[in-house]
């Protein structure tokens, strides 16, 4: 048995996949464990296009008929060549059917299992390390180096640049899931088409989680002192359905963030560092958002009002049916304490 991580897997099925004949692929991160099975199958099955060399099953499918899996895995090739079986495990007890596998290895047949993130002490996960032609493949969400690869590299093929700026905050919003990082990427590029290179200003456009929601509207507004900007936003807000214990947990966060931005701009005495994608892990337009914040805000401010914004959440849990007033009333509040120089800047 060998267990290979997260970071060392892609390495490992490029070289050393198709020389065992049994693979569990797991994780939290579904597109990446789906990813990485296909990518094995395609590597024992190279060019071969016949169908019935690739079978998927169903972990269900594999506990209700446990000998049938053994009966497929030995059955001999029609027209010879490897064939690889693919099992979507589904929180399914495979054991049954694979331990008559591990004592008995197929000699043309690779299995192939996919499943989510398991425990050290699971059965299926200990079975395998157990056995000493399995491999276990840890699929754990991508590390900076690995989406940096990621990205430079679907960028090259499509023959397009990445600016920097846009570089560093496409690196902060993926990562979580290996396929949806893929797709945030290709629609990304596919947006850009055309052109020579990506900005940040795309991002905005088209990435999800990169462009400001209607609760990061109504918050950014109140704290950059824009009275008319905050009061508009926060009526479609409510208008549109919108919920003010959300809004009081949002604008708390902002300004328990700013507040650490600020303490970190007054240790430093450079803004610059305090603000750069490193320390703040947001997309740009948040980034920008608490930028500008930061320069009217100071730390004596900040702990003034802290409290007031807490004391306003819990009321608007506590009295649902004034929710709309209060949560308005602190909004507005912050807003002209702002516009009228109320937290003057260092």
């Amino acid at each position: 048995m060998s267990v290979i991580g997260s970071a060392a897997a892609d390495g490992f099925i490029a070289k050393e996949a198709g020389r065992h004949p049994f693979y569990l692929v797991h994780g939290p991160d579904e597109g990446l464990t789906h990813e990485r099975t296909r990518a094995i199958a395609r590597k024992i099955l190279g060019d071969e296009k016949d169908p019935l060399n690739l079978l998927r099953l169903d972990g269900d499918e594999v506990a209700r008929e446990p000998g049938a899996l053994a009966d497929e895995a030995h059955a001999i090739p029609m027209f010879g060549g490897q064939r690889v079986i693919w099992i979507d495990a589904q929180r399914q007890d495979l054991l049954a059917a694979l331990s008559p596998l591990f004592a008995r290895p197929p000699q043309s047949c690779a299995i192939l299992v996919r499943a989510g993130q398991l425990r050290k002490d699971s059965a299926l996960r200990q079975a395998f390390e157990k056995t000493a032609s399995a491999i276990v493949i840890e699929c754990y969400s991508d590390e900076q180096a690995n989406l940096a690869r990621l990205i430079d590299g679907e960028a090259q093929a499509a023959g397009i640049a990445i600016a920097p700026d846009a570089r560093s905050a496409l690196l902060a919003l993926l990562g979580a899931d290996r396929e949806a990082t893929r797709g945030e990427i290709a629609k990304l590029l596919l947006y850009a088409m055309g052109r020579q290179r990506i900005e940040i200003e795309d991002l905005e456009a088209i990435v999800s989680g990169a462009a400001p929601s209607k609760l990061d509207h109504v918050v950014d507004r109140s704290l950059a002192g824009d009275v008319r900007g905050a009061a508009a936003s926060a009526a479609q807000y409510f208008n549109e359905g919108g919920e003010g214990e959300q809004l009081m947990a949002r604008l708390i966060a902002q300004f328990v963030l700013l507040h650490r931005l600020r303490l970190e701009m007054d240790r430093s005495h450079s803004p610059d560092a305090a603000r750069s994608p490193s320390f703040v892990k947001l997309p740009p337009s948040a980034r920008r958002a608490l930028s500008r914040q930061s320069e009217s805000w100071t730390l004596e401010a900040i702990a003034r009002r802290l409290p007031a914004i807490q004391a306003a959440s819990a009321n608007v849990r506590a009295r649902p049916l004034l929710t709309r007033l209060m949560a308005t009333r602190i909004l507005w509040s912050l807003a002209t304490g702002a516009a009228r120089g109320h937290t003057p800047s260092t």
